[in-house]
């Protein structure tokens, strides 16, 4: 079975590869299946007249659009038909959902318990029941409410002469179309500003009334119609994912494009393992995006504190860390050259190594059951032993500096983690979940990811035979980062490519995302621009090759940005186009020395095809 989520619509549809034992592979879906020029200008016009003729009547203390989603929210959906409502809410928000299309159990609705109540009425099946009207009343006594918001899709019945008192907020849409549902319920995420007004009086509010907001920041799903371009367009993009499954690249992938603040190509490929009987992979799926963890997590957090005037990149690592660097050179070290990769420092030290005995892990080093003497966890069942960290850094620190030149390496973020703990005053872990990820609405993005999904929701890795002895399921893959208890400042962010994708539109939109200003432009392009001549590094972030092309497509403007990860995942944001990439895979399995995915070329083949495609945008 095939199953995807793009947009919108989902469906399953059967594709010819299944035959040949590659399932999970997407198909795409739109509103019409039609992609002549006509029909595209059709489109485009449909969603022109429904953002003029969904109206916002009421927004008492600019409650709208909903930059809070970590507040206790329910939404009620009385009436007809609010699938396509309900649908689109979810792929942001994990709140509550109650659908009536009679009239309430008073229980039910005394039973209530929610900060943020949105009610939407779809249809006229309500005009019967006068029952509403008394029960809106009770809005102002429900214990713990603090937010109510009405939402009418349709003329609103004549018998529901509702208490408009009792909502801070009023959105009035023309009718209850699965479209317009749709686009009112991206419009109360803050993905499309409200701009539309009134053709006629409705009650109290006369002809043209209608108030406005922003765009808040963040991506909203869109049809590639929209911006003139044809679906069709993407297909190539399809094969080439599905050239690399085939090909024994990787067993799955992630795709997210985005284009001017709109996501117009989201799909999950191929299965968790190469087994035939493995999970299907769809869109909330996590990943490993390993080094992609140094601009999603560490980099995003310095410049956070660099805005806040907490963290000085010019200053050398003593200044901050004078009990791990003492009197060593390192202490020398200046940030911004640690973060360019032009520190000196080792590309790399195995860790692990000398942890093991015979090729496997050390009882010195590792128990089977985790105690206060064995409490990190490196792998199911496999702890190592306490104070293990400390090594770690002497390792590090008894290796003499190089030549400060361009050599990348993960051993800068072993120092810039320590430092952005102490600043941020809380652990990377918790600091960029509460900083970040949790105001900006995110859910899948995060560290430890088995403490917060399903184990068959996360994507296994490698089935590592060097070190841990096991296929690596839920535990980051970098075992340097792995032997720091899964939270690294180089690698342990799991995610999937979506809310990666929303990570990207930060960047683009300069640090400012659903109500909050995390960083200026100013951060933003020093950081993402070069520091030192023969290194093509901006400050954490990768950028194109100075004759183009690179880690990126050689058509990636000379202003774009990203990271790459080991288990084969990349971001790449350009904002010469406005343009978002993100590709995430397990390459890895079952082994890292799987290299086909980078001599095949495909993720930058994609990308190739993404800015072709993006070139005939209107």
């Amino acid at each position: 079975m095939l199953v995807t989520g793009v947009m919108f619509a989902y469906i399953s549809i059967k594709h010819p590869l299944i035959k040949e034992g590659v399932k999970g592979l997407a198909s795409r879906s739109a509103i019409h299946s039609d992609s002549d020029p006509s029909a595209i200008n059709l489109f485009m016009r449909r969603a022109k007249t429904s953002d003029s003729n969904l109206c916002l009547l009421k927004n008492e203390g600019a409650i709208l659009p909903l930059n809070d989603l970590e507040k206790n929210t329910t939404y009620l959906c009385m009436g007809d038909s609010s699938e396509a409502f309900r649908s689109t809410l979810t792929l942001y928000d994990s709140a509550k959902f109650l659908v009536k299309s009679s009239p309430m159990d008073r229980v039910l609705w005394d039973s209530i318990q929610t900060e943020r109540l949105v009610v939407s009425i779809h249809g006229s099946t309500l005009s019967k029941d006068k029952d509403w009207n008394a029960w809106f009343r009770t809005l102002a006594t429900m214990p713990r409410l603090e937010e109510a918001i009405l939402v009418v899709f349709g003329k609103l019945p004549e018998t529901l002469s509702l208490p408009l008192t009792s909502f801070q907020a009023i959105v009035i849409g023309p009718d209850n179309t699965p479209f317009t549902q749709e686009r009112a319920a991206q419009k109360l995420m803050g993905a499309i500003p409200f701009s539309g007004k009134t053709s006629t009086a409705i009650g109290s509010f006369p002809q043209g009334s209608g108030l406005g907001t922003e765009w808040n920041g963040r991506l909203r799903f869109a049809y590639p119609e929209e911006f003139g371009i044809s679906k069709s367009s993407f297909d190539g993009i399809d094969q080439l994912a599905i050239k690399g499954i085939k090909a024994g690249a990787y067993p799955s992938c992630q795709i997210v494009v985005a284009f001017r603040g709109a996501i117009l190509y989201r799909k999950a490929f191929g299965t968790m393992t190469y087994d035939r009987e493995s999970v299907t992979i769809t869109n909330n799926h996590l990943y490993d995006i390993a080094s992609i963890t140094k601009i999603a997590s560490s980099t995003l957090a310095a410049m956070h504190l660099v805005h806040k005037g907490s963290l000085t990149i010019n200053n050398s690592l003593k200044t901050y860390l004078p009990e791990l660097t003492r009197s060593s050179p390192y202490g020398n070290i200046n940030i911004t050259e640690m973060m360019c990769h032009q520190a000196g420092l080792q590309a790399f030290i195995p860790f692990y190594q000398n942890t093991l005995s015979n090729g496997f892990p050390s009882s010195n080093h590792y128990s089977t059951i985790q105690s206060e003497s064995f409490p990190t966890p490196v792998a199911d069942n496999l702890y190592l032993k306490a104070g293990y960290r400390d090594s770690m850094y002497t390792q590090i620190l008894s290796k003499p500096l190089q030549e400060k030149k361009y050599l990348y390496s993960d051993l800068c973020y072993f120092f810039l983690q320590p430092i952005l703990e102490k600043l941020g005053q809380s652990k990377q872990e918790s600091y960029v979940a509460e900083t970040f990820y949790k105001p900006m609405g995110l859910r899948y993005i995060g560290y430890h990811p088995l403490k917060r999904f399903p184990k068959n929701q996360i994507v296994a890795t490698e089935n590592d035979q060097y070190f841990r002895k096991q296929l690596l399921w839920g535990h980051v893959h970098d075992p340097g980062a792995a032997m720091l208890g899964g939270v690294g400042g180089h690698a342990g962010l799991f995610s999937n490519a979506t809310d990666l994708a929303q990570i990207m539109q930060l960047f683009l939109n300069n640090g400012r995302f659903a109500g909050h200003q995390f960083f200026d432009e100013t951060l933003r392009k020093k950081f993402t621009s070069a520091v030192y001549p023969g290194n093509k590094r901006g400050i954490g972030f990768d950028r194109p090759n100075n004759g183009g092309g690179g880690t990126c497509d050689v058509s990636a403007s000379s202003l774009s940005f990203g990271h790459s990860g080991f288990t084969g995942c990349l971001a790449w944001a350009d904002p010469k186009n406005q343009s978002i990439f993100v590709f995430l895979s397990n390459r890895v399995h079952p082994s890292q020395d799987n290299w086909k995915i980078r001599d095949m070329n495909i993720r930058t083949d994609i990308h190739h095809a993404i800015y072709q495609i993006l070139s005939k945008a209107k």
